[in-house]
């Protein structure tokens, strides 16, 4: 039964991300990006993650989502103006993104499986969890919590530019 409902929700987090990735409108993106993460979240509460699975749905699919629709309807990205997108561009990112795609399949093929009989229950734990994350990974941590709020920075100073354009008659947002 577990199994089972693992296989539609990875087919639900496979068709959102696809979703991501083909959406032509910023906002119907973000909302299948949304999808993804409460699928992701899904499987690590099937997988008994409990943890995971709530840090994955209050983090990501709740605050990270809430501050990229805030950025998306600020700076309104239907208002750009995108560049033609020639054939050849087309066939560069094809090209590169099966590059890509064959590196990892490369490298996970060749990478040693972990043995999960021989793991403990130490090893999943919270305690373990926290240990890792605030000893030997603190600084990718809030490395990009540091990334993060720059981001949330620039979305404020480029909104706040828009609207000061706006407010002199430069260029309208109809």
């Amino acid at each position: 039964m577990i199994t089972a409902a693992k296989c539609v929700v990875a087919v639900l987090a496979l068709a959102s991300a696809l979703g991501v990735a083909f959406s032509r409108q910023a906002v119907h993106s973000a909302l299948f990006l949304t999808c993804n993460l409460l699928c992701v979240a899904v499987l690590y509460l099937l997988m008994s993650l409990h943890f995971l699975g709530a840090a994955q749905l209050l983090v990501y699919a709740g605050a990270i989502m809430v501050v990229f629709l805030f950025a998306v309807t600020v700076l309104a990205p239907e208002d750009e103006m995108l560049g033609k997108w020639n054939d050849s561009y087309k066939l560069t990112g094809i090209a590169v993104a099966a590059l890509l795609g064959a590196c990892l399949v490369a490298v996970n093929s060749h990478a040693p499986l972990a043995d999960l009989a021989t793991t403990t229950s130490e090893q999943g734990s919270l305690k373990q969890f926290a240990t890792d994350l605030f000893g030997k990974f603190v600084f990718p941590f809030e490395g990009t919590a540091f990334v993060l709020l720059v981001a949330l920075i620039g979305v404020v100073l480029l909104g706040h530019r828009r609207l000061r354009d706006l407010d002199r008659g430069g260029p309208s947002r109809d």
